[in-house]
């Protein structure tokens, strides 16, 4: 069996003794492995065809790798090696684990998963993408941040503002439908920056999103928000909008930074569409955390 191991070598959380560890896993499981950058990794341009892609690293890298082969006419079924500041994206898919040593024995090809992913513009996302006070706060996030804090880097940014807390209205159409609101978190997934969860009904194999709207986004409002992906529905605000939703078009009188995934990806005006194009995944035998209720 052929493995691409596809990794990012400039990453932050990159670590090579880890990728060597992981690498020697698959050869003594009798997986045939070839090492590639996840920036220039193609499954059109290899000399023959892979029978998995393992990426091992952190969203953006799952972002990139996925989104660079949404369009391969020689697909492959995905798994993912966390090694990232949150690892939305492995976390939503099942891959809890990051030992090295054994990972191949947690894959299960007899539960591959169709996931679906989102687009914001011609940029995939598959956990989730958001527009507001933490879009702002991720587009000034640095890599040092990230280094010293982990996934608390992502509050630490967001509380930076102190008095210039950015607070942009913004006009949302959602399935033709215009609502206003100060935040918005378009969910494939059900975590949000870390295990915390916004919507229980979201999941990367839904086809279609759940939208999340807050018509203010102060510092209370953010708090609060915070409160709940801890705590639950104690901290739920009924002012708080929840929909279903295929094609989200998203526009504001400033442009607003807009995250999917915990990267920069464009700013509004902008679509954010399902993608038409599924995904596979091998299944992983660690077990999922039990979903609670919102």
């Amino acid at each position: 069996m052929r493995v691409a191991l596809v990794c990012n070598p400039r990453a932050g959380s990159y670590s090579l003794g880890k990728l060597e560890r992981l690498h020697q896993s698959f050869e003594n499981a009798r997986y045939l492995v070839h090492r590639y950058d996840s920036q220039s990794f193609k499954l059109d341009h290899l000399a023959s065809p892979v029978d998995l892609v393992c990426i091992a690293g952190g969203d953006g890298t799952v972002r990139t790798t996925i989104g660079n082969n949404q369009n391969a006419n020689h697909p492959a079924p995905y798994c993912i090696f966390p090694m990232g500041t949150i690892n939305l994206v492995a976390r939503e898919a099942g891959y809890r684990v990051a030992r090295e040593t054994g990972f191949p024995g947690l894959l299960v090809r007899s539960g591959d998963r169709t996931h679906i992913a989102g687009r914001v513009g011609d940029q995939v996302f598959l956990c989730c993408a958001s527009i507001g006070p933490d879009s702002h706060a991720i587009a000034h996030l640095s890599a040092r941040l990230k280094d010293r804090f982990g996934r608390l880097a992502y509050v630490v940014a967001l509380f930076k503002f102190g008095w210039t807390w950015p607070r942009t209205p913004l006009s949302l159409t959602i399935d033709g439908v215009v609502h206003a609101a100060e935040a918005a978190f378009i969910l494939k997934g059900r975590y949000y920056a870390g295990p915390w969860v916004l919507d229980d009904q979201a999941g990367l194999t839904r086809d279609g999103f759940r939208v999340l709207l807050l018509p203010r986004a102060r510092r209370r409002d953010f708090l609060r928000l915070a409160l709940f992906g801890v705590f639950g529905a104690i901290f739920a605000d009924r002012r708080w909008m929840r929909l279903d939703a295929r094609i989200v078009d998203v526009s504001s009188a400033a442009a607003v930074p807009i995250q999917a995934d915990g990267d920069i990806v464009a700013m509004t005006p902008a679509r954010i569409t399902v993608d038409p194009r599924p995904l596979t995944f091998l299944g992983s035998v660690v077990p999922q955390d039990r979903q609670r209720r919102n």
